[in-house]
């Protein structure tokens, strides 16, 4: 056992009194139970009732009227109040000790904690937590703000109470909060985020749902997208009593792993181009053509028709091998280049990069060009590979005019390797014991190899990794979570996901043993996105089918408007195991189904590819 997480589990449930912790974790998947109290008003007096331990301190309770708009962390479209609610925000100590300057970003009086309550009529008796993402932070500890981002709301609007955290830092995205004012890794702050925070998330909103309603929720579910996902990965394998369902949205599993695959490109474009993402203009001209190589991509492979790539996985294309991507004269493999179009077409050198970032990072900067559909697929990495990349048809663009350096930074343990906003839309790393940024461009194939491998040496890193496929507590106790990640991933390669199910599936012995807990989908065209919105290799487009998500546009989704989420409650209150689901593109012009893994659909050749009657889960 890691000495971190002991260490946190050895403080963190002590935090409540046992018997509240039988009274919290008994109602797990439990029917209703009598009151077990009288239920609360919203009003102050929260503050004085509300007492769990004596870390915990209610900072605001705010009424909401039915109608009312709220502007979420991640949107300038408010939501609509469908009822009446109650916003409850708490402040878990004990916080950063180790940092004694309030001004610094590091500085945290604890983990702030929002729950909105739907109104004691409206209450559905279940809690539906929702995750956060990126480096996660917000305003849930300030009086006044809303820290929570959209679907939070939207979960009690459907009649769920819903908790979120800041993980315990309050700059909203900022990963500044990971070093001391001194330069030092703030390792309490990164314990809060990596997972003390989702403890007391479920803790104390479950305390707090039990006292506010006055009787205990029959089922408690988690909902969450990329670091969401990882969030809600880390208590399915730490704490998996917590809740009954996990639905785990293109979850940021193997952090520590992708995060580095994602700087990979810069490395492959210094080493063989010449260039990183600080010289904007060659960058920019650089991700144009990539673009244009990835569309003939998306065409060499999309027998569908659809405008973009049902299995990228299956997907071998190679600029080398075409001509039409080739600026004219360059020498491919058996071709010779044939554009003349100067601002899209590919040098040899740029195809070579290319194939070298589809391919992902690797020991000495080298490619298979004949990888097989198992590595891309991530069923195995490859020979030499050290993580997998983007897949063909996904939106390369933001790993090529932007360095992703933080988790460079945190690995050496050095602000100095991390971007500044020269070399990042991101939020530069903020931190005053040194004005040095951007030693990232130092890095070499070799150099990079090495950090790759010393990534999961710092104990903190271990945890934030997320990757224990043991889930036999999960299992044994009943619970069940459906997983699923999107094929045209712009951010975290779904090969990541892919390869965790993988492992958890060999280790229990077979498809037909880890299907009784967990069930995972793909699907096609989907980019990084909690909100719904589609993406594929042309943008943004209402023909790819997508499930339907809570969000601005579904503020109060029924049961088939939230099809995901559905199906995980049906296998957990009724026993019906998810299987294959049709979604439809937000136009209606496209439907077919998805396929719980390791299916997939395949179209039979002959009728239309925008009807679900015309595929086949193979």
């Amino acid at each position: 056992m890691n000495p971190l997480l002991e260490s946190h589990r050895f403080r963190c449930k002590p935090l409540l009194a046992v018997a509240a912790i039988t009274m919290l974790l008994s109602a797990c998947g439990s029917p209703p139970l009598m009151s077990s109290g009288k239920p609360l008003a919203c009003d102050d007096g929260i503050k004085s009732a509300f007492k769990p331990d004596a870390q915990t301190s209610v900072v605001e309770v705010r009424s909401i009227a039915k109608g009312a708009a709220l502007t979420a962390v991640d949107s300038a479209q408010p939501v609509t109040a469908a009822t009446d609610m109650c916003l409850v925000k708490l402040l878990v100590g004990p916080g950063v000790t180790a940092e004694k300057v309030r001004g610094a970003r590091s500085y945290s009086e604890g983990i702030g904690i929002e729950v909105w309550l739907p109104a004691h009529a409206v209450w559905n008796e279940r809690i539906r937590n929702y995750g956060g993402g990126g480096w996660v932070g917000g305003g849930h500890r300030f009086a006044g703000q809303i820290g929570s981002k959209v679907p939070a709301i939207v979960n009690a609007n459907m009649g769920y109470a819903s908790g979120t955290t800041d993980g315990g830092q309050p700059h909203y995205q900022d990963a500044s909060f990971a070093f001391l004012s001194s330069g030092a890794l703030n390792l309490e702050g990164f314990r809060d985020m990596s997972h003390r925070a989702m403890y007391e998330q479920a803790v104390k909103t479950r305390a707090l749902v039990d006292a506010y309603y006055g009787r205990k929720p029959r089922h408690a579910y988690y909902d969450g997208h990329s670091q969401g996902g990882r969030q809600g990965l880390k208590v399915a394998q730490e704490w998996p009593e917590l809740y009954d369902g996990y639905l785990i949205a293109q979850p940021a599993v193997s952090v520590p792993s992708f995060s580095l695959a994602g700087l990979y490109p810069q490395v492959v474009m210094k080493s063989e181009l010449g260039i990183t993402a600080i010289d904007k203009p060659a960058a920019a001209a650089f991700a144009r053509k990539v673009a244009a190589a990835n569309a003939r991509a998306v065409a060499s492979c999309d027998k569908e028709k659809l405008g973009f790539l049902l299995d990228p996985f299956s997907c071998a294309y190679d600029p080398l091998r075409d001509a039409g991507a080739l600026c004219a004269g360059a020498a491919g493999q058996g071709v010779t280049g044939s554009s003349t179009d100067a601002a899209n077409c590919l040098s040899a050198k740029e195809a070579v990069a290319l194939n070298k970032i589809w391919y992902g990072p690797t020991t000495d900067g080298s490619y298979d060009p004949a990888q097989g559909a198992d590595s891309r697929s991530a069923r195995t990495l490859a020979s030499k590979q050290l993580w997998w990349g983007l897949t063909r048809g996904s939106n390369l663009g933001g790993q090529i005019t932007g360095a992703s350096t933080d988790m460079l930074a945190l690995a050496m343990g050095d602000v100095s390797y991390a971007a500044d906003a020269s070399a990042t839309s991101a939020i530069p790393i903020s931190n005053a014991s040194t004005p040095v940024r951007n030693r990232w461009r130092e890095l070499t194939y070799a150099t990079y190899a090495q950090v790759f491998a010393q990534r999961l040496t710092q104990p903190f890193l271990i945890e934030y990794q997320t990757a224990r496929t043991d889930l036999s507590r999960l299992r044994s106790q009943g619970r069940k979570m459906i997983l699923w990640n999107g094929l045209a991933e712009d951010v975290i390669p779904p090969g990541g996901a892919v390869h965790y199910y993988e492992r958890v599936k060999d280790g229990v012995g077979g498809e037909a043993q880890v299907q009784q807990f967990l069930r995972m989908y793909n699907i096609p065209g989907m980019a990084h996105s909690s909100q719904g919105r589609a993406w594929t290799v042309n943008g943004a487009n209402n023909t790819v089918p997508m499930p339907a998500l809570p969000g601005n546009a579904n503020q109060t989704p029924t049961r088939e408007q939230d099809p995901l989420f559905s199906a995980l409650v049906d296998w957990v209150e009724r026993g019906t195991a998810p299987g294959t689901l049709v979604i439809a593109s937000r136009d209606g012009s496209v439907r077919y189904p998805i396929c719980v893994y390791p299916q997939k659909a395949v179209w039979n050749g002959t009728g239309s590819a925008k009807e679900p009657v015309n595929y086949a889960c193979r």
